[in-house]
């Protein structure tokens, strides 16, 4: 037992008030003391109590605790030595921190005592290697709580002696690594990998033999080394719970199961670490974000299981009860079918040509959902297939015979494009439009894309993906040969170059798409709703219930592009809060928990912020600018493209502040603007600019 996670008694405590001992308490206007007037009945405890007084009304350790959160949160930059009355010396040890918070103290320069941490500040701590907002949080708890103390001694009355809250192995590090490892081994366990290495060693050429032994045992390491208990069953536990509910409590949960009643009092989901909990974690990684269900009952059988105290199998009484699983149509979508959409329309996205037009093979080499899951979802999902490609949504017929053009590959009259393009379209309507837009060309009555004559390389890498694709992945190479060479008039030496170079490859004489593990990387300028603004990048995004909860959110490729994370890597941005990671060891980027910066600004879910990436490598999250409904058209605008001041943008300056957002250089021309958002597909900025550029007022 330590001194500060007990129950501390009167006599241990300080007498004099809160104020006098911390004063940074004292820096809190009439905005902010709400915060502190909630964690004790007395009103303006701060200021009349001291810890002794306190402490017959309320718990100290567990204040102190809400007090480290509200002094991370709001001054992340003052030093403990300057926020508190007293640098308290005594030995790290005697703090009695868990192994990640006593590692990050070991690596401060003098760790042994407290007097160096008493010189850093919660920024300080934030840098240090291994440290997130968990460990920061405690640390501070553990300076807060030994202030309070009338004597922070390790040796006071009802205290352990000091060597028994010392480490075992006195190297905080080494304690760590052993917890981790038996985290990680429960986790191969539960997700039905019990002989995957836990440890990967990178070696040198050259090493040691004895070296490359070491490295060896160490890889050969797996969970079922390890003495990690079998995963408990889920229908037992929930079986228990339901039992020591009263009556009236579980004639409810029936009812939610059964009957698809809501309690919105009721809790929204299983947390990890409880046999549910642990089964819907494995569950959400084997779906990501959408499943069929029927493959899902034949991985996890246990889902067909009847729950007795419920009546109910057990994948009914997760999609009632959980709101981060549901099953529907025929579909498992975690967190819910519309999420699951939304995330399927941003992978898609990041395979989007300029004319968004999607090869489902490409697709489908980062994606686990097999063949056939994958062209029904994105068939529910209402995506538009034409010759065997995925037309992205547009709203304009050039943008839709645009697709069609890149699709076929050929020049074809406007008659023919009608008739391909299949919608209800007069000709001369689409002439008219073909010719006031840049992306076509036409000569004697066939229409082109540009791009054929700008961009060969793009022009021949798609028709090799069409040859390829259209033979089921895989096309002799004299097919391809022939078709490049008919087609652009290029030599068969360079064919075949382009044949096996890029995304292709040559074997056995046919031509097929190497194999990607993750998405193409993106350019910024093309990827929807990221802006530049001075020499950073702000991505705009909504906010979800898993945003809010603290999980991982995936990003656009073109976003950790600019953040330096390559495809296989991990990276830890710096920011105002703590290191930000940002990897990218899957199909797709990854960034970690942003709940504390959603905490920090007050935005909960169903609101919109920007990813703020900065040009010196400073991560942030900032609110969406909010602006009056009656705002002029183009002050919305700005505030969609992550201007936080869009008021004082000069009035000749706002086309250059859009332009810039899009890196369109120094176009200063409304109308290629304009175009430019619309390729994009920014509707919400692009209605906003029509009212101030194109629509005149009635």
């Amino acid at each position: 037992m330590s001194l500060w996670s007990r129950a501390l008694s009167v006599e241990e405590l300080e007498d004099r008030p809160w104020s006098e001992l911390m004063p940074w308490l004292d820096r809190y206007g009439s905005a902010r003391t709400v915060a502190l007037s909630a964690l004790a009945p007395t009103t303006r405890w701060w200021e009349v109590q001291s810890p002794a007084e306190t402490a017959k009304e309320a718990g100290i350790p567990e204040m102190c605790a809400e007090l480290a959160r509200i002094f991370v949160t709001d001054h992340p930059d003052l030093r403990f030595a300057d926020a508190l009355l007293r640098d308290v010396r005594m030995p790290v040890s005697a703090l009695d921190l868990d192994a990640a918070a006593a590692t990050v103290i070991a690596r401060l320069p003098h760790a042994p005592s407290t007097a160096e941490l008493f010189s850093r500040s919660p920024a300080d701590l934030f840098v240090v290697r291994g440290a997130d907002r968990d460990t920061v949080d405690e640390i501070v708890c553990a300076v807060l709580v030994a202030t309070v103390l009338r004597d922070p001694d390790p040796s006071l009355p009802g205290s352990e002696p000091a060597e028994a809250s010392t480490s075992v192995t006195e190297v905080p590090a080494l304690d760590l690594l052993v917890e981790d490892l038996a985290h990680l081994a429960r986790w191969r366990m539960l997700s039905g990998e019990p002989d995957r290495p836990l440890l990967r060693v990178d070696l040198d050429e050259g090493a040691p033999e004895e070296i490359r032994t070491v490295a060896a045992r160490i890889r050969a390491l797996t969970a079922g080394d390890l003495p990690v208990p079998a995963p408990d069953d889920p229908i037992s536990e929930l079986g228990e719970y339901i039992q020591a509910l009263p009556e009236p409590e579980r004639q409810a949960l029936r009812r939610r199961v059964r009957d698809g009643e809501d309690d919105p009092a009721a809790p929204s989901t299983f947390p990890f670490g409880t046999a549910v909990g642990d089964l819907l974690a494995a569950l959400r990684v084997r779906v990501r974000p959408v499943a069929a269900f029927d493959r899902i009952l034949r991985d996890f059988p246990v889902l067909t299981r009847p729950v007795p105290a419920l009546g109910a199998p057990l994948w009914q009484v997760l999609h009632r009860l959980d709101d981060r699983f549901e099953v529907a149509d025929g579909w498992v979508a975690v967190p819910d079918l519309p999420d699951a959409e939304k995330q399927t329309r941003a992978l898609l996205a990041e395979f989007e040509s300029a004319n968004g037009v999607v090869e489902p093979a490409a697709v489908q080499a980062t994606w686990t959902l097999p063949a056939d899951e994958f062209a029904a979802w994105t068939q529910y999902c209402g995506t538009s297939m034409f010759e065997g490609r995925l037309l992205g949504q547009q709203d304009d017929l050039a943008g839709r015979a645009a697709q069609v053009l890149e699709v076929l590959g050929d020049p074809h009259t406007a008659d023919e494009l009608v008739a391909r393009m299949g919608v209800n379209a007069d000709v001369h309507t689409l002439v008219a439009e073909l010719t006031d837009d840049e992306r076509f060309v036409v000569e004697k009555g066939r229409w082109s894309l540009a791009e054929w004559e700008t961009d060969v390389v793009t022009a021949i890498r798609n028709r090799i993906a069409r040859l390829v694709d259209d033979r089921d992945g895989s096309a002799p190479v004299d097919v391809v040969v022939t078709g490049l060479v008919e087609r652009f008039g290029i030599s068969e030496d360079s064919a075949r170059t382009f044949a096996a170079g890029g995304e292709f490859e040559v074997t056995d004489d046919r031509v097929g798409r190497r194999r990607r593990a993750h998405v193409p990387t993106s350019k910024p300028e093309r990827t929807r709703r990221l802006y530049r603004l001075d020499d950073g990048w702000r991505l705009r995004i909504p906010v979800t219930r898993d945003h809010v909860r603290g999980a991982e959110c995936a990003v656009p490729s073109a976003v950790a592009a600019l953040a330096g994370c390559d495809p296989g890597s991990e990276i830890v941005l710096p920011s105002r809060l703590g290191g930000q990671t940002l990897r990218w060891s899957g199909p797709a980027p990854q960034l970690g928990s942003i709940r504390r910066f959603l905490e920090d600004i007050g935005v909960d879910a169903g609101g919109e912020l920007f990813l703020d990436f900065r040009a010196d490598g400073r991560f942030d999250v900032l609110p969406l600018r909010t602006v009056a409904d009656n705002a002029e058209p183009l002050r919305k605008a700005l505030a969609l493209v992550g201007h936080t001041t869009p008021e004082v943008v000069p009035e000749d300056r706002m086309a250059e502040a859009f332009a810039t957002a899009l890196d369109l250089g120094a176009e200063t021309r409304p109308r290629r603007i304009l175009s430019a958002y619309r390729a994009r597909r920014e509707t919400d900025v692009v209605a906003l600019l029509e009212d101030a550029w194109v629509r005149v007022p009635s």
